[in-house]
């Protein structure tokens, strides 16, 4: 019988798992130079934590199911309720806290570029502040991440705020802003008149409609768009409060990355629980999905704890992270890393390949035995297929010589080196090799 791979899911071999492990290394260096300290939760929640949490959307997409105990649980369709519900477990938690993890995320969605059912995110949030300038910062990270990873300038940043269109909207008499939010964020997924007949049934009437499509269609550098905007309801105080906020933001945002953000009244983001700054990563050239997204949450723990605790935080996908990497070639295999290959022509000269294999991952060299037992000509083609830069070759002869045989595979030289003197030659040929690499 065949079996094939579920529709959604990805099978990922070592030269699909090299490259993301880079990357995500890469993430947690910059998160932790930051002073974000890493965190990890289960793959499993009460499908509760969701239901009034995030949003009547996110839940129809959970993989939920009975367990044995006869609760109803979901796998992780999301981070945040997870890092909150630990979050206010935890009364002795000096603030700010800064927190970042690496969890596997399942949503029950159509498959499509940039989409999967299954994948690994990174999530950063920082708990605490309520200000301008933590917001900036978790977006400061996210760039940097990206930054880098080789994308700088590859991607812009698109800022919002939930309580500016909480704003705007009720100043045009839209009564219920929560299923408004839900259709804007829908704005780029859907065709124009689709978006006026689902926004005529909240707008009230069509000129509600078209000034909310003019909004959400126009976007621009922050400064600009925020003047236009205040220029516009520059008689709605609540929107001149909010806009100054913005303001300051997007100038820290700047000072912090050098990149000057957008603003773009489309982004909204669709999960319930959002209430002031919002942000989402996209690809300068417009080719794939939104890099990441993520925002400002000051009143979900409130409904853990009952106590407010101001927090930002955002999540990035590794699936369109990959495809912008490949794009422009950082997506590889890692080329740094010595290589050798371990040669052995009997079982003397396989103990002697296991003490050398012992000496050279000391020294930080990557060294696979081969173990088949196969002729010497075998073993040396899968040296050479398995990029090794090095092979070290032992049998009798160097059993009786307490030595090993040493070839470039590059320049295919030989040399025997006496294992006593190992370390020294290892020592010299590190540095010959990594010149080598690097050029």
């Amino acid at each position: 019988m065949k079996y094939e791979r579920l529709r959604g899911f990805r099978d990922l071999y070592p030269e699909d798992m090299e490259p993301k492990d880079r990357f995500f290394e890469q993430a947690k260096k910059v998160a932790r130079s930051f002073g974000y300290a890493m965190i990890d939760y289960p793959s499993i929640e009460s499908i509760e934590l969701y239901l009034d949490k995030s949003g009547e959307e996110l839940v129809g997409q959970t993989f939920s199911f009975t367990d044995k105990g006869g609760r109803n649980v979901t796998l992780l369709p999301e981070a945040t309720p997870s890092v909150m519900r630990m979050l206010t477990s935890r009364k002795d938690l000096p603030r700010p806290v800064r927190w970042f993890g690496i969890p596997k995320i399942w949503r029950y969605e159509e498959p499509q570029s940039g989409r999967v059912r299954e994948h690994f995110q990174f999530n950063a949030d920082l708990f605490g502040p309520n200000s301008p300038a933590a917001d900036a910062e978790i977006i400061a990270l996210a760039s940097d991440i990206l930054d880098s990873c080789g994308l700088r300038n590859r991607f812009h940043i698109r800022l919002n705020n939930r309580k500016l269109m909480d704003a705007i909207l009720e100043s045009i008499n839209v009564k219920d802003v929560p299923k408004a939010f839900s259709i804007i964020d829908r704005f780029h997924k859907i065709d124009v008149e689709e978006f006026r007949a689902s926004f005529l049934a909240v707008a009230g009437n069509k000129d509600n409609v078209e000034k909310v499509l003019e909004l959400i269609r126009e976007k621009g550098e922050a400064d600009a768009m925020l003047e236009k905007i205040e220029e516009s309801f520059k008689d709605v105080e609540k929107i001149n409060e909010v806009l100054r906020n913005l303001k300051q933001t997007a100038n820290l945002i700047s000072d912090y990355t050098g990149y000057t953000p957008y603003l773009d009244l489309s982004v909204v983001r669709g999960l319930s629980y959002y209430t002031g700054t919002v942000f989402e990563f996209s690809d300068a050239e417009g080719q794939f999905r939104s890099i990441l997204g993520g925002g400002r949450y000051d009143n979900l723990a409130e409904n853990f704890s009952g106590t407010e605790i101001p927090a930002v935080g955002f999540g990035m996908g590794d699936v369109v992270v990959e495809l912008m990497m490949k794009k422009y070639g950082k997506w590889e295999t890692s080329v740094d890393a010595i290589k050798s290959y371990l040669v052995s022509t009997s079982q003397s000269g396989a103990e002697i390949c296991m003490k050398v294999a012992k000496t050279l991952r000391e020294s930080g060299i990557v060294a696979t035995s081969d173990l088949s037992g196969r002729s010497i000509t075998n073993q040396m083609k899968s040296a050479s297929s398995s990029g090794a830069h090095l092979a070290f070759i032992a049998g009798d002869r160097e059993s009786e010589s307490n030595s090993v045989t040493v070839k470039d595979m590059a320049t295919g030289s030989q040399t025997s080196v006496p294992l006593e003197s190992l370390d020294s030659y290892i020592f010299s040929k590190i540095g010959e090799l990594r010149q080598r690499i690097s050029t």
